[in-house]
């Protein structure tokens, strides 16, 4: 199988060189997608893989919440999707394997065509549908505090439920909206699908609240593509996108290097974690890479 590594990486470059060196493959090439806000240096990347392929995609500026995190996904398929690879899978570039390179690679013949894709429930709920039926303009503004940004989202959608604007209201009979995980690993034919419906992602997702955890979802729950989920596809369970992550401790938690040992024993479905902090613990991101690779 040919694999198309999506990398969204906005720091923590560290992470990102071990990434390109442990994933370096005859059967894979990378796909990397850099902040605008960020300084980075094309490069320093160029020539880690001795392998792969490396393309450096059209970069956004990337804002919380914001619609251009799918805009840099979209690049990053428009990009790979020629290259008619068996699976694209999107990665941060603050994800750490858990498994080996060969385990990785070889855990998608296990199972050819199904889409490993995340959703937080079976239905989505009232307040999550929020994020699609209102407009959220200041969403593109990179403000740096929580509390001042959901005050503002709040008092937006409050005053637009006080009109009655419902973006929903466009949607065709039967179409639902969903939400899940932003990182996935899907078959050429899924990211195809995607490109082709990127005009009517740009109408229901646009100007909307974290859109990046809801269009792919959204798009394969209204298409035959739903069959080719994991069973458990809707348990809030990130076996389904082959991550180990945990919301419990943080937003998500960031491991730190006294967590070595709950990582390494990550069960089966657990292809990388995320996230991790180079900074602050770089003991546990060595060892991950060095124990792994």
């Amino acid at each position: 199988m040919r694999h198309a590594w999506l990398i969204l990486t906005h720091g923590n470059f560290e992470i990102l060189e071990k990434q390109l060196r442990f994933l370096d493959s005859e059967n894979a090439d990378f796909y990397i997608h850099a902040d605008a806000k960020a300084a980075f240096d094309p490069e320093r990347f160029r020539a880690v893989p001795k392998k792969s392929r490396v393309t450096f995609v059209p970069r956004h500026r990337i804002s919380w919440g914001h619609f251009a995190m799918v805009e840099a996904e979209l690049e990053l398929l428009r990009a790979a999707v020629p290259g008619g690879y068996d699976y694209y899978h999107l990665l941060s570039g603050v994800d750490v394997p858990v498994k080996t390179r060969a385990y990785i690679e070889n855990y998608f013949t296990r199972a050819p065509g199904r889409n490993y894709v995340s959703f937080l429930s079976p239905e989505i709920s009232r307040t999550d549908l929020y994020r699609v039926r209102f407009y959220y303009p200041l969403q593109r503004y990179n403000i740096r505090k929580p509390a001042v940004r959901r005050t503002l989202r709040n008092l937006s959608a409050a005053l637009q439920l006080g009109f009655g604007v419902d973006r929903t209201r466009r949607r065709p009979d039967g179409f639902v909206f969903q939400k899940g995980a932003q990182w996935f690993s899907i078959t050429h034919a899924l990211a195809q699908y995607l490109l082709e419906k990127e005009s009517e992602i740009r109408e229901f997702f646009s100007d909307t609240y974290c859109p990046d955890e809801m269009f792919v979802q959204t798009e394969i729950v209204n298409s035959p593509f739903r069959d080719t989920l994991p069973e458990h596809a809707f348990e809030n369970d990130y076996a389904s996108c082959l991550r180990y992550i945990d919301w419990q401790r943080g937003n998500p938690y960031t491991f730190t290097d006294g967590d070595l040992d709950e990582l390494l024993a990550a069960p089966e479905t657990a292809l990388f974690a995320r996230k991790f902090d180079y900074r602050t613990s770089p003991g546990v991101v060595d060892a991950l890479f060095d124990r792994f690779g």
